[in-house]
């Protein structure tokens, strides 16, 4: 148990000066617009995450009208002293969604590794590994559909002499509900690879500029009025590409938005998902960076003490 206080408290002190990094960045970062924001750089954005299904999702445990939901998944660890909840997995509805500010582009956001500042009641339900039956319909549909997703969680009935206790909580963005991202944002923009010319393509270039005397005049660079080799090949490489370009594919409405931004989980920097008010998050990240960095060494040294006392009278 001593060893176990020191080794938490350690713990909290370092994550509490992380937290308190979270907190100053929000403060020192303007939110941007989304069609105007510097990409390639630590952004802040508030948005609505646009849900382009019909009909809308539903929360496997409440039920409740989602845009998108996590489900956390925690198993009742008992030792010789107390029991407590550990979180040992979790999944989300999509690993991605869209954030539009309505400033004429939008942002895609992948959730692994953000870390949810969540507002609002978190739904949950309880049961053991023995009575999974007693599932609700919709939860034990969505662990079966992310059953590859989940690394430390097995959808598994057992016997009730090898049973386990679990704990599912559910937090969902609900639709047109505001979403405050922090990040580092990538640049949304793909570009588009030219594929190598066909020779037959080439050929019909060849042909078309042959006949054409407008294309004839465009490609003959020093307008001697005649196309030599070297210009008729430049002026043929062109045209070919244009006529091999093929029509897009048809996509989804989310993949046909003006996509500027993408954020994702980068090492050493603040990765914030939240449906909180900036400044509401900011006393919250502060409020637990306070208590982390001074209550850390308290119980650190507690648990060297009590560990020392108990050395010495034994």
């Amino acid at each position: 148990m001593p060893c176990l206080m020191m080794g938490f408290g350690v713990y909290w002190f370092f994550t509490g000066f992380r937290t308190l990094k979270s907190s100053r960045t929000i403060q020192n970062i303007p939110t941007s617009r989304i069609s105007t924001g510097a990409v390639g750089a630590h952004v802040e954005i508030k948005g609505n995450i646009l849900q382009d299904k019909e009909p809308f999702l539903k929360g496997p445990v409440s039920g409740q009208t989602c845009a998108f939901y996590s489900i956390e998944i925690q198993k009742l660890v008992r030792t010789k002293d107390h029991s407590h909840w550990k979180t040992i997995d979790h999944f989300y509805s999509s690993p991605n969604f869209i954030v539009d500010d309505k400033s004429g582009a939008v942002a895609k956001v992948f959730v692994a590794g953000a870390k949810i500042q969540r507002r609002g009641r978190v739904r949950e339900f309880e049961t053991s590994s023995n009575d999974f039956a007693s599932l609700p319909g919709k939860l034990a549909q969505a662990l079966r559909k992310n059953a590859d997703q989940l690394r430390n969680f097995k959808y598994k009935s057992t016997s009730w002499l090898f049973s386990q206790k679990y704990r599912f909580m559910e937090w969902c963005f609900v639709p047109e509900e505001s979403v405050y991202i922090l990040g580092y944002a990538e640049s949304g923009i793909k570009q588009t690879k030219q594929k190598k010319l066909s020779f037959d393509n080439f050929l019909k270039a060849k042909q078309t500029i042959d006949t054409d005397p407008t294309l004839q005049n465009r490609f003959d660079r020093n307008q001697d009025g005649f196309l030599a080799p070297e210009e008729l090949e430049r002026g043929a490489q062109i045209v070919g590409h244009g006529l091999q370009v093929e029509a897009p594919p048809v996509q989804e409405k989310t993949d046909t938005q003006n996509i500027k931004m993408v954020f994702r989980k980068r090492k050493g920097i603040p990765y914030i998902l939240s449906n909180m008010k900036e400044t509401d998050l900011v006393k919250q990240l502060s409020w637990k960076a306070t208590l982390k960095v001074w209550g850390g060494p308290v119980v650190a040294i507690s648990g060297a003490v009590y560990l020392f006392y108990t050395q010495y009278n034994f």
